[in-house]
């Protein structure tokens, strides 16, 4: 029974709370994450019901179409900050995130309520959410926050770096043995015949392309 600590800042007082949001993401004082799922559910379902409104069992918008605004506007708003909070989900993360899940499963397939969620994520091709969030967490972590990660033997400097641009073009280092005219259709010499042949490789410096434009044996 000790007394928390009164806090000041410029005259004003600090009140103490359970929670707080931050760049969208709720911070609660045991950093167990239960509450920012708790509430970014809270929103889904709010989306979920308006969805509704506009695609119902029978009429409204296809189920192609329902599948579609579950990935790219619910998943998204749950799977915001996931790479912070979801890297290793505990069993209660898991069995919240899969409740939020399962009334989109359904309004999407249409099925009857006791249907099992497994059956319609498999159905759907929809895997279950703490997966899906699982998997973009340790992405970003491995990929773009360069961080090893836990499981496995992969290195940060293992992978592949995204290109940002070529430094030079690859018709400026063409090699007589380059582009093969012996493979895929017979060279067919004619005048009114543009033939053009094409090669792409990769090599440990990076990958290249280059093509050749034949009018004339020019």
């Amino acid at each position: 029974m000790v007394r928390s600590p009164k806090i000041t800042w410029n005259g004003y007082k600090i009140n103490r709370v359970k929670s707080f949001k931050y760049l969208g993401i709720h911070v609660d004082d045991r950093l167990n994450w239960l509450e920012h799922i708790n509430k970014q559910g809270e929103e889904a379902i709010k989306m979920q019901q308006n969805l509704k409104r506009i695609a119902g069992g029978n009429w409204g918008i296809s189920q192609i179409h329902r599948w579609t605004l579950y990935k790219t506007v619910i998943e998204r708003m749950l799977a915001h900050g996931s790479s912070a909070w979801c890297l290793n989900p505990t069993f209660k993360m898991k069995r919240k995130l899969s409740s939020i899940q399962r009334p989109f499963l359904l309004h999407i397939s249409g099925s009857y309520r006791t249907t099992p969620t497994a059956a319609l994520q498999t159905i759907l091709g929809i895997p279950p959410l703490h997966m899906q969030l699982q998997f973009e967490a340790r992405f970003t972590s491995i990929y773009r926050l360069r961080i090893p990660p836990f499981i496995t033997d992969t290195q940060p400097h293992d992978l592949e770096m995204k290109a940002t641009g070529w430094s030079t073009h690859p018709s400026e280092h063409l090699k007589p043995n380059q582009i093969s005219f012996e493979v895929g259709e017979e060279y067919i010499s004619r005048k009114d015949i543009i033939n053009i042949f094409t090669d792409g490789s990769k090599t440990e410096h990076g990958v290249g392309a280059a093509f050749c434009v034949l009018t004339n044996d020019i």
